[in-house]
């Protein structure tokens, strides 16, 4: 489940916060996170959202971890439209309400920092278009996945203002996505794999995703479960994307 949105209407004339989440969270955890520490960024004046990124927008990944004391580390970075990271920062603590409640407003607090040392005009001219991309179908899914995969990550992308074309066209970048599962003895793991392919056919770079579900749970249709991996690994896409914007900006500065 996806946490609550707390964009307000005007992120569009903004560059905004996208939240793109906490790899390896567990899922409860980080939809609560997330939910609180939007509506604490919103209380500090931080215009952020969890569903919508426009073609300025700051990006806020996160990366969980579990400590030898049972505690939590969270790693945080925020990244500027260009890949430019303009801040780190990392927490402890314990994974219980009033603690994750803690964990989120302090979050809040140094991520309201970090963006107003941010130099604005500077900001501005890091806003680039995201250059346009090819999908093609998705390939090796079960069920209806090869369509159900393909149009939920059309969509996901196109919240991120990414403009997405069926077919090829000059200077625009292919996704590839791949699903491959195999036969566990705790179930059946399914592996998306998903490549950002640039004009001469060189991978750019990938994202992978991996679950144990059910054997034979999506040998029909996907569902909601085509849309919560297509929105995880289009986070993955947009930070591709923007290494791919970056790199090309210094090949042609060079």
């Amino acid at each position: 489940m996806k946490a609550a949105d707390s964009m307000p209407p005007e992120l569009e004339a903004k560059f905004g916060l996208f939240l793109a989440g906490i790899d390896n969270a567990p899922a409860v955890f980080e939809s609560n996170f997330i939910r609180i520490l939007g509506e604490e960024l919103t209380s500090r004046d931080v215009v952020s959202s969890r569903v919508v990124a426009n073609q300025g927008s700051y990006l806020l990944v996160g990366e969980f971890s579990e400590t030898p004391t049972d505690s939590i580390h969270l790693s945080w970075r925020i990244v500027a439209a260009d890949g430019v990271v303009i801040g780190l920062f990392d927490q402890v603590g314990a994974t219980d309400e009033a603690n994750l409640a803690k964990l989120a407003q302090d979050a809040a607090n140094r991520i309201a920092m970090l963006m107003k040392a941010a130099d604005p005009p500077r900001a501005k001219s890091r806003t680039f278009t995201f250059p346009t991309v090819v999908l093609h179908p998705v390939d090796g899914a079960p069920g209806d996945g090869r369509i159900s995969l393909t149009s939920a990550m059309r969509a996901a992308l196109g919240r991120r203002s990414i403009r997405v074309l069926d077919d090829s066209h000059d200077g625009a970048l292919v996704v590839l996505g791949s699903v491959k599962t195999s036969i566990r003895g705790d179930g059946q793991l399914v592996e998306v794999h998903w490549s950002v392919i640039n004009e001469v056919g060189r991978e750019l770079g990938s994202v992978t995703q991996s679950n144990v579900v059910p054997v034979g749970m999506l040998d029909g249709s996907w569902g909601e479960i085509a849309h919560a991996v297509a929105d995880g690994g289009a986070d993955g896409v947009i930070v591709l994307l923007r290494e791919a914007h970056r790199s090309r900006s210094s090949v042609r500065l060079d």
